[in-house]
């Protein structure tokens, strides 16, 4: 399955087994509702901003139990400067045709993926 998180194209593989291995606890699998989800991945951008990049399994875990819980394929959590408490990671959900997730991932897989082109094809089509 693949995932847009934030400003990256992900390839989720496995079920509950690779959340766990990533290291989210299994009750945490076993119970979360979507909204511990969000949480969860506010928590984890709020300490590192740029998680899909820098912990790509911990996105990919994350986006998982989003996936999981609802029809969303796309993610866009952003983290104001100094932000405090988790609940001020601003988030969207979206859910994006897999034609426009496979044209992304080739892009990305080509090194001519940028942020405009993610907000042309995902987020301005869904801020009418």
């Amino acid at each position: 399955m693949l995932f847009l998180f934030n400003d990256r194209v992900l390839r989720l593989t496995g079920n509950a087994d690779f959340v766990i291995n990533s290291g989210i606890p299994a009750t945490a699998v076993a119970r979360y509702t979507l909204a511990d989800s969000i949480l969860a991945t506010q928590t984890a951008v709020m300490e590192v901003p740029n998680l899909a990049v820098e912990s790509p399994l911990k996105a990919a875990a994350l986006a998982w139990l989003i996936a999981s819980r609802s029809d969303a394929n796309a993610v866009l959590f952003i983290a104001p400067p100094k932000c405090r408490k988790p609940q001020e990671v601003g988030f969207r959900l979206a859910t994006v045709a897999l034609t426009t997730l496979g044209s992304l991932m080739a892009l990305q897989e080509a090194g001519k993926l940028n942020s405009g082109i993610i907000n042309n094809s995902v987020w301005q089509s869904f801020a009418a």
